[in-house]
């Protein structure tokens, strides 16, 4: 046993050393992670976030790293997880402090990540930091760079190096302007950081602050500067100015003071308007004046002193090139240039890149871009400008330079006034003449035209003949305020004593003659055209008269009047507006009758022909007259019989159809079929006594008629008794119908309500049937209450039985028809009825089965029965009567309409069926249900066919008599244009052929119109005879007869217009040849005139007149040749032969010949004046260009400075092409001066001397021309070196302030920067010094080895120019050392400033979260939230004593920085006294912590005591509440006992008010409290005023019921216990007790009271009735029925089984006083009603006037008024 035990133990002991040194392995690793964090802590706690933006990105990267080794040793502690958990698995002798060893563990990784994020977060804000101190460094750095160009004071020496300046300073103004969204970034970035509330935010505002200050410097600087150059351009613009001003009016001057003032108008007016642009050139030059005055001001203001001597003049050397293509620099090494542009060439040494200088700017362009110019050479001429303006005084002063402009300027103007006055006069001199020549000219042309006597033969030639006349009128109206223009402008020049003033007398006196007698002979022949328009005129309206009255004669001899009404109204409209014709045709005859006397009177020699058609017009109109009159009393006796047979046949067939209708044999199946029969059958009462007015007046009619003795007499009296033979037959039928159907009504009540009584007992019978008595007590408590409500309607119902066997009986005493029926049906109730009291068990189910089936029972007899009175009405013939066709289809489209609405009824009806009988559900009826549904089918399909075979049958009816009538109207058309057409085409003269042939068009457009008419009735016909039309044949006939009429009215009609064109022809033709002989011989006279122009303006005007001449001439050709043709073509007509044409034509070919000759002789002669004439225009215009250009080439002026050297050279360039052009065009002239010559001109030898002098003029000039070619060139070529220089010397003066900086720094960072930057701009030194001073050195090598006359002035500015060189390169070198030194200094003080920023953020973040938690709120919601709070105070009093130790670190070291007089530390904002500020913050805010925490746990003491409170009363409360509303639903006894207790329970609700009242004061105490939960009580304030609420509205409603109840027994005689058994279901049905029912319970409610038929639930199917009762109870569709509706309802149907009078009486009669009174009052109606409203009498519904809901209806006796309570 020993042994065996120490066998154990030694077991135990071996596994627990295993344990033991497995746990020490796990402890190494442990301690192992422990290290590793150690490290990783010590690391995220460090205070060091970088001393610059390298350093900060550094320590990023290491945070990274850091991270990544965090993320590694996830594994790791996994693993000892795993381990941990194993060591438990096994029951390890010390698992639990393993376990524990390796949560602690755990949680302190997972501490790790809020130091890691924490530290993340500080870098990336130092990130930000410093990023923003490098920009802010950077755009401070630029700005600096930019001041020594904003603040030079360089102002140029010439216009030119201003303007290079301004270009620089613009190029500087625009990258400061780009600049600046750099500055505004950089601030903005600023800005945001400090809202963000940065650790750094007081640094980073100050250095925001200083940028924009120095920003702002910088901007006041550019702009000063900006102003001081603008000054600087102006004084030198204004000297370029005044030298342009001055050069200008040289030329001008030489223009004003010419003496050629024309030598006719042309020259004249040329002249002038060259005078006219000049003097707008001076005008406008006014603005150039005055802008220099203005530039005067400004330069006497920005320098007083006169301006020195431009600079001495120098050669340039290099290379000039001009650019070719537009090319945009894509790299800085290259520049941008635009076509045209001229560079400077500094090396070319490359094929495809040369560098070029442009505005001061080198760089490279391509080669291909560029061509050279070449050099002037010539070094004569140069001369020593420099050396005239050293012995030359200075200046004059801006202010007399502009006085001496002014003068000049004052002096051109006066001479160009002067020239301009003496061009006018001139002009008007030759004007006068020319007008005076033109007019003379016209008035003999005109004196032609107006001697011959020749009037007209006819209307057209004489108003043709007066048109020519008025025309003239018109011109010479124009030509008489010409001629007073000469004559004034004639008098005006003798005024002025011109030099030829007898001369222009004379010319105006003869002018006045001739004008004279041109007047006396328009006058003549105006008297002449006037009369003999007057006769033809009268002629003209006695022929149209005649015509008119023939047509109005042919219309009245027809003897057609009429075969219809239709036709005989349309012969009588159409004769009325003949008599209209005929009243307008009366005063054209007086008119013309007066016409005659007042022209017998005036015209003798034409008296015989008006008074012989005086005596046409008056005969021809009294014949016409008499016509008329006969054919209106004929037209009258038509009308009136016709009209007569038109109401007869609309009577009878109203007769017809009316008594087809009230005969009908249709028999009602129902109630309502009786109704609508009884509605229709009195409809047509209606409608018969609305047509005995009619039929009143047609027999008066008729009388009417027969006592004048018309000529239809014994038809007349035949109608008239048919009409009243079928008036009575009709009047019978009615009555026999009405009784009948009296007779019908009655039966179909009695056998509804015996229907009815059998549905109801059929009800019950299945009721009762059931075998089914329930699966729970619940479901047969059910059962038995339903078993006794139907015991009780039971006895309610035997009334109505009774009442069904009184009405029986009384049937049968009346001896009706079907008595018989009536005794089988009652016998076969009253059985039924005593069946049913001795059977109380049916199957419930089967009900439902039963009123489904007597439903589709009911609905397949009405359909049926519907479809059989549709058939009836569509079986009729009534289309074969044509009366009235349109308002019997319209009538039958209505009735088919209706028929299709009905579709769905009939599907609805065998869609019921068939449900039945799939269900099962017929009752052993399958065959029958089936058999309904087929009959169903069968009718309706019978129907529609029917329906549509009447629709057919009437639309061809209806199609036939439009058919018809369309003929009529084409017969009639057809018999006017026949007579139309007889007439004959023979006429005397060509108006009447023309109106002849007008008629004839417009009959020709009627037969044409009428074509598509005629195609349109043959189209009908076939479509008949396609259609199988019942009267086919008379169509057919009626069409051909028809079409074969229209084919020979077409066939005359084309004979006719032959005729007629063969007339006009012959007529036209001789009217022709007169208007074409007359047009010849007036343009004859025009053109034999001997003026062709005495200078171009008249030369050209005659040509051109001429040319139009020529022009018409060809146009007139083709009509001339065109009237002869006209002439060969009648003769060579069978129907016309004539010798007078060939006579008349071959005149008219004489007389063209003629005029064709002359004219061709005056268009050559006028060619050769015009060309001698344009000749002599262009010699003038050269000569007087030449004369201004001389002036100009000769002038000795070559410009002080490179500007103006360029701008004159400028000008002479333009001068030269101007020249080159002018010159071809002089050699043009000479060509075409020979030509003349050649030619054999008149004017060879005038010709000739313009030649010669022309061509000495142009040798002259251009002599000139080279010569100051010459001296501008040498002007330009010295003055370059200077330009180069003063480029250079601007440069170096740029970079002197660069290398004289005193900014070497304020950090390491910045230092680099700058030495960066100084690195940039040696290499600029070296690549100027390569380019531009090498080149500077090369020019002045170069000119001094030219042996230049400024050579001494060159060498001295060149070394000037080197000195400041050198002198810049020696502080280049300087200022590098300086910031090699700088660099040193502050990296000693680095590492000073990390060390205290890295303590001084610890410490400012151990603050600022003490003072956090220190402010934040101490309200609380419970006593334990308080009790945290103060807990974590006395644990933070424990800290303090740390911090006080870290703050005295801070103090040592930031005293040790202070020893190096530095402002701050770039990498902290903290400063020690901030630091030592928020400590004694700190030390207040503990102890304020204090006290607040002490009064919050009063304040949550008082809180707990007011919840307990008011939880107890808001609980105590809504008990009560929930138990009074149980006791409101569930109230038993009488109504009155139930109303009593109610209001009992609406005292207590009030009484609770108080309770409710204290509540809500608790409520508003605990919100002012801010206590807003409350742990003792769910209920709130507001909840329990809602359910408070809602009780009190409940017991409103409860006591609103009882009463209605009440009222509805008392008044109505629903008994108290019909009105229990109602509240009693409606209570079973209410499971929850809430007073409302679903929809399917509300059912099911009503179904258990009986009387309605109501479907089953499980069918399946939509209830119409049901939906319908629900809109009545429930028309909002809320889901539900309240207790009230439901009330109003069953008491409002209860109601309706007050039928008869004796019961109304006995209502009416229980609400008066005492009962015994035969009325009631208005105040015992107020009583008992609540309103009293008319409503309409519709019989379906009852529309209430005053909007209530009722509850209950009676029927009032005596008005038919609802009175609803």
């Amino acid at each position: 046993d020993l042994w065996a035990e120490l066998g154990v133990l030694s077991g135990d002991k071996g596994r627990k050393l295993k344990q033991a040194s497995e746990q020490q392995q796990y402890y190494r690793t442990v301690k192992d992670v422990d290290l590793w964090l150690d490290e990783v802590e010590k690391q995220l706690s460090t205070e060091d976030f970088g001393k610059d933006m390298s350093g900060v990105q550094l320590l990023q990267k290491k945070l990274n790293l850091l991270e990544t080794d965090i993320t590694v040793h996830q594994d790791q502690i996994d693993t000892l997880d795993r381990q941990a958990n194993q060591f438990v698995e096994e029951k390890h002798f010390d698992s639990e402090a393993i376990q524990m060893r390796q949560k602690e563990l755990g949680a302190r990784y997972e501490a790790l990540q809020i130091p890691l994020k924490s530290l993340k977060a500080k870098l990336e804000a130092s990130y930000q930091l410093q990023k923003f101190f490098r920009d802010v460094e950077d755009e401070e750095t630029w700005v600096k760079e930019k001041e020594p160009l904003a603040a030079s004071k360089n102002r140029g020496k010439d216009l030119i190096g201003v303007q290079n300046l301004i270009k620089k300073h613009q190029a500087l103004m625009s990258e400061i302007s780009s600049h600046e969204s750099f500055i505004t970034t950089v601030c903005a970035d600023g800005d945001l950081m400090i809202s963000q509330g940065h650790f750094g935010a007081a640094d980073i505002k100050k250095k925001t602050s200083m940028l924009s200050d120095k920003w702002e410097q910088l901007n006041e600087r550019v702009q000063e500067r900006k102003k001081d150059l603008d000054n600087a351009l102006q004084v030198h613009q204004y000297y370029a100015d005044a030298n342009e001003a001055e050069s200008w009016m040289k030329e001008k001057e030489a223009v004003v003071s010419s003496g050629d003032y024309g030598k006719d108008e042309d020259s004249a007016e040329a002249l002038l308007k060259k005078h006219e642009t000049v003097l707008t050139d001076i005008e406008t030059f006014s603005t150039t004046i005055t802008s220099l005055a203005e530039s005067c001001k400004s330069s006497e203001s920005n320098d007083s002193q006169p301006l020195p001597p431009p600079p001495p003049p120098s050669q340039p050397q290099q290379a000039l090139v001009k650019v070719l293509y537009t090319y945009t620099a894509r790299t800085p090494r290259e520049i941008s240039v635009q076509k045209g542009d001229v560079l400077t060439l500094l090396n070319s040494a490359n094929n495809e890149w040369w560098k070029v200088e442009l505005d001061g700017q080198q760089g490279y362009v391509p080669a291909s871009y560029m061509k050279k110019m070449e050099l002037p050479t010539r070094k004569d001429s140069i001369v020593n400008t420099s050396a005239l303006l050293m012995s030359a005084p200075l200046q004059d002063t801006v202010q007399s330079r502009q006085l001496s402009i002014n003068s000049k300027y004052d002096h051109i103007q006066r001479m160009a006034k002067e020239r301009k006055q003496r061009l006018e006069e001139s002009k008007k001199k030759y004007k006068l003449m020319r007008e005076i020549n033109e007019l003379e000219h016209w008035i003999t042309d005109k004196e032609a035209l107006t001697a011959t006597e020749e009037v007209g033969k006819d209307l057209e030639h004489v108003q043709m003949q007066k048109k020519k006349s008025d025309d003239f009128e018109k011109d010479m109206a124009i030509n008489e305020a010409q001629l007073d223009k000469i004559c004034v402008m004639a008098n005006k020049l003798i005024e002025e004593e011109h030099s030829d003033a007898e001369q222009i007398h004379d010319m105006e006196e003869s002018l006045r003659q001739h004008w004279d007698n041109l007047v006396q002979l328009v006058e003549k022949k105006k008297k002449m055209l006037e009369g003999a328009f007057q006769v033809q005129k009268f002629v003209r309206a006695v022929d149209e008269t005649k015509s008119w009255m023939n047509e109005k004669d042919t219309a009245l001899m027809s003897d057609d009047y009429g075969r219809d009404l239709a036709s005989v109204q349309a012969l009588q409209r159409k004769h009325e507006g003949l008599e209209r014709d005929l009243a307008a045709l009366e005063n054209k005859v007086q008119a013309l009758h007066g016409d005659a006397k007042a022209l017998g009177v005036v015209n003798l020699t034409a008296t015989s022909l008006i008074q012989s058609k005086d005596r046409e017009i008056s005969d021809g109109w009294s014949n016409l007259k008499a016509k008329c009159e006969e054919r209106k009393v004929k037209l009258v006796g038509s009308y009136d019989f016709q009209k007569f047979l038109s109401d007869f046949g609309d009577l009878s067939g109203w007769t017809s159809s009316m008594l087809a209708l009230v005969s009908s044999g249709e028999v009602p199946n129902d109630v309502g079929g009786a109704e609508r029969l009884l509605q229709r059958h009195q409809t047509h009462r209606t409608e018969i006594d609305t047509r005995a007015s009619a039929f009143n007046a047609f027999e008066a009619f008729g009388g009417q008629l027969l006592a004048q003795g018309h000529f239809a007499t014994s038809e007349i009296q035949e109608k008239l008794e048919s009409i009243r033979q079928d008036r009575k037959a009709m009047e019978k039928a009615w009555t026999t119908r009405k009784l009948f159907l009296d007779e019908c009504f009655d039966l179909q009540m009695f056998i509804r309500d015996v229907e009815q009584a059998e549905s109801w007992m059929q009800q019950r019978e299945a009721f009762l049937a059931s075998e089914d008595v329930g699966s729970s007590l619940d479901a047969v408590e059910a059962m038995v209450k339903k078993q006794e409500e139907v015991e009780k309607s039971l006895q309610s119902e035997e009334e109505k039985i009774m009442a069904v066997q009184r009405t029986a009986d009384k049937l049968i005493q009346n001896r009706h028809h079907a008595a018989a029926q009536v005794a089988e049906r009652r016998a076969g109730v009253l059985s039924r009825w005593s069946k049913l009291k001795s059977s109380l068990a049916a199957w419930r189910s089967t009900l439902g089965q039963s009123l489904c089936l007597q439903q589709f029972m009911r609905e397949a007899g009405e359909v049926e029965a519907w479809m059989a009175e549709k058939m009836q009405t569509a079986s009729d013939e009534s289309y074969k009567d044509p009366t009235n066709l349109s308002g019997k289809l319209q009538k039958h489209q209505a009735f088919e309409a209706e028929v299709v609405a009905n579709k769905d009824r009939v599907s609805s009806a065998a869609n019921m069926g068939q449900a039945l009988i799939d269900g099962g559900q017929c009752l052993g009826m399958d065959g029958e249900v089936s058999s309904h549904i087929k009959d169903l089918t069968q009718q309706w399909d019978q129907l529609l066919a029917k329906l549509g075979e009447k629709t057919q049958k009437l639309k061809e009816a209806n199609q036939q008599q439009q058919f018809n009538q369309s003929v009529k109207d084409m017969d009639f058309w057809l018999g006017e244009v026949e007579a139309q057409l007889s007439s004959d085409g023979n006429s005397e003269d060509m108006a009447a052929v023309q109106a002849l042939i007008k008629k004839h068009q417009l009959v020709d457009a009627d037969i044409a119109a009428h074509e598509e008419r005629i195609n349109d009735l043959n189209t009908q016909a076939l479509r008949f005879a396609k259609d199988h039309h019942f009267d086919t044949d008379n169509i057919q006939e009626k069409q051909r007869n028809t079409t074969e009429r229209y084919q020979r009215i077409k066939k005359l009609a084309a004979a006719h217009k032959v005729k007629l064109g063969d007339s006009l022809a012959l007529h036209q033709f001789y009217r022709d040849l007169d208007n074409e002989e007359a047009w010849i011989r007036e343009k004859k006279l025009l053109i034999s005139g001997d003026n062709y122009g005495r200078d171009l303006m008249s030369a050209q005007a005659l040509q051109t007149r001429h040319l139009r001449f020529e022009n018409e001439l060809n146009t007139q050709e083709a009509r001339i040749k065109g009237v002869v043709q006209r002439g060969e073509e009648l003769i060579l007509s069978n129907s016309l032969s004539d010798q007078g044409i060939k006579d008349r034509s071959s005149q008219l070919q004489s007389l063209w010949l003629d005029l064709r000759e002359t004219s061709a002789i005056r268009g050559q002669r006028l060619k050769a004046s015009v060309a001698y004439q344009e000749y002599c225009v262009g010699v003038d215009e050269e000569e007087v260009w030449l004369n201004e250009k001389m002036a100009l080439a000769q002038s000795e002026e070559t410009g002080d400075t490179l500007a103006a050297v360029q701008g004159l050279l400028k000008k002479h360039q333009v001068f030269e092409t101007d020249l080159d052009v002018h010159s071809d065009q002089v050699k043009q002239i000479t060509d075409t001066g020979m030509g003349l010559v050649k030619q054999g001109n008149f004017q060879a030898e005038a010709i000739e001397q313009r030649i010669s002098g022309l061509q000495r003029k142009v040798k002259d000039l251009d002599e000139a021309t080279v010569r100051r070619k010459t001296k501008l060139r040498d002007s330009c070529e010295y003055l370059q070196f200077n330009w180069k220089t003063d480029l250079v010397e601007s440069w170096i003066k740029n970079k002197e302030g660069q290398v004289r900086s005193e900014d070497f720094g304020k950090d390491i960072a910045s230092v680099q920067t700058l030495q960066s930057k100084h690195e940039v701009f040696e290499a600029g030194l070296g690549t100027f010094e390569q380019d531009s001073i090498t080149s500077m050195s090369a020019m002045k090598d170069k000119l001094v080895a030219t042996n230049h006359n400024q050579c001494k002035a060159i060498v001295q500015r060149h070394a000037d120019v080197m000195k400041r060189w050198d002198k810049l390169l020696k502080d280049s070198e300087a200022h590098k050392n300086r910031l090699m030194r700088a660099l040193e200094q502050f990296k000693k003080l680095e590492e000073l400033f990390l060390q205290f920023s890295k303590k001084a953020s610890v410490f400012s973040s151990l603050i600022d979260d003490t003072v956090e938690d220190m402010t934040d709120s101490v309200r609380c919601n419970s006593p334990e939230e308080i009790k945290s709070l103060r807990d974590t105070l006395s644990q933070f009093q424990t800290e303090l004593v740390q911090m006080r130790s870290d703050f005295k670190q801070l103090g040592a070291l930031d005293k040790q920085i202070k020893s190096y007089n530095v402002s701050k530390n770039p990498y902290t904002w903290f400063t020690l006294e901030a630091l030592d500020d928020s400590w004694q913050d700190l030390q207040k805010l503990i102890k304020d912590r204090e006290v607040e925490l002490a009064k919050e746990v009063k304040r949550q003491e008082k809180n707990e005591e007011l919840r307990k409170v008011f939880a107890q009363q808001a609980n105590s409360l809504h008990s009560w509440m929930a138990d009074t509303r149980t006791a409101l639903i569930d109230t038993y006894g009488t109504l009155e006992s139930q109303l009593q207790e109610v209001k009992t329970k609406s005292e207590e609700i009030a009484q609770k008010k108080d309770a409710l009242r204290r509540i809500e004061e608790l409520g508003a105490q605990a919100e002012e409290a801010l206590i807003f939960d409350n742990k003792y009580t769910e209920h709130t304030m507001v909840s329990l005023a809602q359910q408070w609420d809602q009780l009190r509205q409940m017991v409103l409603r409860v006591q609103h019921n009882l009463e209605q109840q009440i009222q509805a027994r008392n008044t109505v005689g629903v008994s108290e216990e019909r009105l229990k058994d109602f509240t009693a279901s409606f209570r079973h049905f209410d499971k929850d007790r809430n007073g409302k029912l679903e929809y399917q319970d509300f059912k099911s409610c009503l179904r258990s009271l009986g009387g309605y038929d109501l479907a089953l639930a499980e069918t399946g199917f939509s209830d119409p009735e049901f939906e319908t009762i629900l809109s009545e109870v429930d028309p909002n569709r809320t889901g539900y029925v309240s207790l009230e509706d439901y009330m109003s309802f069953v008491i409002a149907h209860e109601t309706e089984n007050v039928e008869s009078n004796k019961e109304v009486e006995i209502a009416f009669q229980a609400i008066t006083s005492g009962g015994d009174k035969p009325y009631v009052t208005k105040e015992e109606l107020f009583q008992v009603f609540t309103c009293v409203g008319v409503v309409q009498m519709c019989g379906c519904e009852w529309v209430h006037m005053c909007g209530c809901k009722w509850v209950g209806v009676v029927w009032c006796t005596c008005v038919g008024v609802h009175v609803c309570a």
